[in-house]
């Protein structure tokens, strides 16, 4: 036997090396199966981690430019205003031609102030005796004469019948209800500076105080807002009315704070008018019904896509397309899939395209865009819808993405988000109801709330009756008082 041969295994020695050869790869075939297990799980973790991850960035990052969140809300990180408008090419500023609010002298001032040198400026020789030469320069100020109470006496006299002898007193006026009351002005001024003010009850005394001398209490001035809202409900039901028979209204609805409770209100809106609406329901249906506006409402509601509006198909909806800019914002920055497909940036340029080409055909005097521009607004915003859908694909029957949820409603209520392009009558966002109900979020700040649903309703009462007199070119201070004279301010069933 060979050196060579000698060193050559066995067969056994061989049959044991497979063996343990065989032993190793099964192990490592199961080592194998168990990391692509691991890594597998890694990812979905990884995966679902970028997703939360990405969701936390998107909540962080809200602004009332990228989301529903009220601008009120920004705090010193507000960015800049951005209009959908463009540029005009104009200087800020007045325009030339545009009509001036200068202060002007009037012909017949309440009173004239002779003012006369009393001596020489060349010589210091005494002027007593000199006479006026030309006309005077004339100088007027406008002011406001010191506040002051007027007490007025209301004699209310007794007469003797001639034929039957009884005694008749005469009536004394609705506000004179006691021997000694603050009138209607008073009352007026208290509840303009709750309502539209949101001034605290405390601070309404010191004002009065301060400024006219009258001491009332808390109590006085809760007392007028109730008394002024009991006034203004003939008139707020007839707001009421008139909106509901509108040809378009907006709603919306926020939270605020009664009794240390999160409590929903409502707005109901038009150019020209403005219904306020808050009780125990809360945000759904039941608060909306209990509103009454929209269950009769036959016209075009404008709102944004909460899901109780869609119960009432009494009327024609469409969505404010100022919240799908924003959510389409906050998508297009948060996240990777659709800032990668570019879709959700397309999806803003496009509804601005729509915004401008409606003013621009407006100013032509149309009522609705050519068929030729809605048809090419109508086939890119359906490849945009497209895109998204592919690109953000289903979960199965549990929570979609943010994505996919606006593809899918913009999908299924395309002809709501396109309306404003179909009728020129209708807004191309919610603002007119988001202004509305912005300045009561003031309210909550200023006071942290409402401490009881029925001062809640009183404020709003006497806040709808004093936005509709403004979009109606009156003076909310004259209209209240006014209202408590038994004049109010009635609208027209038009608008």
């Amino acid at each position: 036997m060979t050196s060579a041969e000698s060193e050559q295994p066995s067969y056994g020695e061989l049959v044991t090396l497979v063996g343990a050869l065989t032993a190793r790869l099964d192990a490592l075939a199961e080592e194998n199966t168990r990391l692509k297990a691991e890594i597998a799980e890694l990812r979905a973790e990884n995966a679902q981690l970028c997703e939360e991850n990405a969701e936390l960035r998107r909540q962080l990052g809200r602004t009332s430019r990228n989301s529903s969140q009220p601008p009120s809300a920004d705090g010193l990180a507000k960015p800049p205003p951005r209009s959908m408008r463009g540029r005009s090419g104009r200087k800020a500023g007045k325009q030339p031609g545009a009509p001036g609010t200068a202060l002007m002298q009037v012909a017949n001032p309440a009173r004239r102030v002779p003012h006369v040198p009393a001596t020489c400026q060349g010589c210091g020789s005494d002027l007593a005796d000199a006479a006026p030469v030309g006309e005077p320069v004339i100088r007027q100020v406008f002011d406001i004469p010191e506040v002051k109470v007027e007490v007025t006496a209301h004699e209310l006299h007794a007469l003797a019948c001639g034929g039957c002898g009884t005694l008749t007193r005469a009536s004394a006026p609705s506000f004179a209800t006691a021997p000694a009351v603050y009138g209607p002005r008073v009352s007026a001024l208290a509840a303009y500076l709750s309502a539209q003010h949101h001034l605290p009850v405390g601070r309404i005394a010191e004002i009065l105080a301060d400024v006219a001398g009258i001491e009332v209490s808390s109590g006085w001035i809760n007392a007028a807002v109730a008394r002024m809202a009991a006034v203004l409900a003939p008139d707020n039901a007839a707001i009421g009315d008139a909106i509901a028979g509108a040809s378009v209204a907006h709603f919306d609805e926020s939270v605020t704070r009664v009794a240390g409770r999160n409590h929903w209100l409502h707005v109901a809106a038009t150019p020209t008018l403005t219904a306020y609406h808050i009780d125990e329901h809360g945000r759904g249906t039941d608060s909306i019904i209990a509103f009454g506006i929209l269950p009769r409402f036959n016209g075009v509601a404008v709102h944004d896509a909460y899901r109780s509006y869609g119960a009432f198909d009494n009327s024609t909806h469409a969505l404010c397309n100022a919240h799908i800019v924003r959510e389409a914002t906050g998508i297009g920055e948060y996240d990777a899939v659709a800032r990668a497909d570019g879709w959700a940036q397309a999806l803003v340029w496009l509804l601005g395209d729509g915004h401008r080409w409606v003013a621009a055909w407006r100013a032509k005097g149309h009522d609705r865009l050519p068929d030729f521009k809605r048809d090419d607004l109508s086939r890119r915003f359906d490849d945009l819808v497209e895109r998204a859908l592919a690109a953000h694909r289903s979960r199965g029957s549990g929570k979609q993405s943010p994505a996919r949820n606006l593809a899918l409603r913009l999908r299924d209520r395309k002809a709501e988000v396109l309306r404003f392009a179909a009728d020129f009558t209708v807004a191309f966002s919610n603002n007119r109801a988001e202004q509305d109900i912005r300045m009561i979020k003031v309210k909550t700040k200023v006071s942290g709330g409402f401490r009881t649903l029925k001062g809640a309703q009183a404020f709003l009462a006497i806040r709808g009756y004093i936005s509709t007199v403004r979009k109606n070119g009156l003076r909310a201070a004259q209209a209240l008082y006014d209202a408590l004279l038994g004049a109010p301010w009635m609208p027209a069933f038009t608008n």
